[in-house]
């Protein structure tokens, strides 16, 4: 009895120490699981743009020799638009699941119709172009079937990399239109989580715009969100849930590093952030707000009190959102050699403002509800005096 104590005692210890040691380490899924990333990469093509849309992929089970059943690994409700030739030498995440072990026989990609292929035109790469529509075949939409065996190991990462060769796949007929002949391959490895260089963070966030009426951010759902740094594209699309915040989106397992952010959204400017930052094992917090109405600007001159002919250069001119908005929006600027300042790109509504110089006592504008800021308007609010501060004794 002493002795099995002496085991499960020193059994402990080494547990111990194990833990400690692996506690930085990313760890897949819970007990019993394994991880399965899904990529997407592209063969190099010719055409300016080859767009697909894919609605659903899904894998096989094998079953003991039975024919073993189709299992729905994701889903786009909406689609997933994916330009292939932006996928040339890089990878994007479709999917990263925690999944129990299992064998798959293959895998099942769905397309839906919207599919069209940007051409160049006589002028070469810098002149116009044409979009003509890609017509894609009832096979792909009731699926792609990659034949290619794959196990979802406990405690282990299997990445399946689809390359999807579009110089291959895009045919032109004898009417000149173009149809689509989907030649892929399916390959696939399994490693530790040991091994991955780095770690891994999340990024999250949220789009919206800002509702200058009710002053608050309304959310955007159905907007395609990208991440691009390195060899990977991370997409995704923000919620339409009622159940969740509208408008906000989650990216996962990607790799420490600086990325940027594009943003999508029907109806709005595409949106572009560079130097967004992955650390490993937190999360990059990036909001991206869309004015619907036309920004405006506050202007005006500073000068000391008492004084014609006194401008101050170099004062800090700060102005803050105000009135009860949800929206957190503040934006500065200096003065220039002659007093001058001017503040842009204001979301329309009501603004706070102060004024700091060395040397002068910090200025605050009393205007009664704030400075307003309406649609594309400049507002001059004209000479702002600063007092010069009394020395201390």
């Amino acid at each position: 009895m002493k002795k099995y104590f002496k085991f499960l005692l020193l059994l402990g210890i080494i547990l111990i120490f194990l833990t400690g040691c692996v506690s930085d380490l990313v760890v897949p899924g819970g007990l019993g699981t394994g991880t399965l990333k899904i990529y997407l990469t592209d063969a190099p093509g010719d055409y300016k743009e080859v767009n697909i849309n894919i609605s659903k992929i899904e894998g096989h089970i094998a079953d003991n020799g039975e024919e073993g059943s189709w299992e729905v690994l994701k889903e786009w409700h909406n689609g997933l638009a994916v330009d292939l030739i932006k996928l040339e030498d890089v990878s994007m995440l479709l999917a990263s699941l925690e999944l129990e072990p299992n064998k798959y026989t293959q895998l099942r990609i769905f397309l839906n119709g919207e599919a069209s292929l940007v051409l160049e035109g006589e002028d070469g790469p810098n002149g116009p172009t044409e979009t003509v529509p890609l017509e894609i075949p009832s096979s792909a939409n009731s699926g792609i079937k990659l034949n290619h065996p794959f196990k979802i190991v406990e405690g282990m990462i299997t990445k399946l990399t689809i390359d999807f060769d579009a110089e291959k796949s895009v045919i032109k007929t004898g009417n000149g239109k173009y149809k689509m002949e989907p030649v892929i391959s399916l390959s696939s490895e399994t490693y530790s989580t040991v091994e991955v260089p780095g770690g891994v963070g999340l990024v999250s966030g949220s789009v919206s715009y800002y509702e200058s009426g009710n002053l608050a951010l309304v959310g955007i759902g159905g907007v395609n969100i990208e991440l691009t740094g390195g060899a990977y594209i991370f997409a995704n699309t923000t919620t339409t849930s009622t159940e969740e915040l509208i408008g906000t989106f989650n990216l996962v397992d990607v790799p420490a590093g600086t990325y940027t952010l594009n943003v999508y959204a029907e109806g709005y400017d595409d949106y572009s952030e560079s130097g967004v930052v992955v650390v490993n094992g937190e999360n990059t917090v990036v909001d991206v707000v869309f004015l619907v109405e036309e920004p405006g600007v506050i202007s005006g001159i500073v000068k000391e009190a008492g004084s014609e002919l006194t401008f101050i250069n170099g004062a800090t001119v700060s102005v803050t959102l105000s009135g009860g908005s949800t929206y957190n929006f503040d934006s500065f600027t200096e003065t220039d050699t002659e007093g001058n300042f001017s503040i842009e790109q204001l979301p329309v509504g009501f603004y706070t403002l102060t004024v700091s110089a060395d040397g002068y006592d910090e200025y605050n504008d009393a205007t009664p509800g704030g400075i307003a800021v309406t649609t594309g308007a400049i507002n001059n609010i004209g000479e702002i005096e600063l007092i010069l501060s009394t020395p201390s004794l």
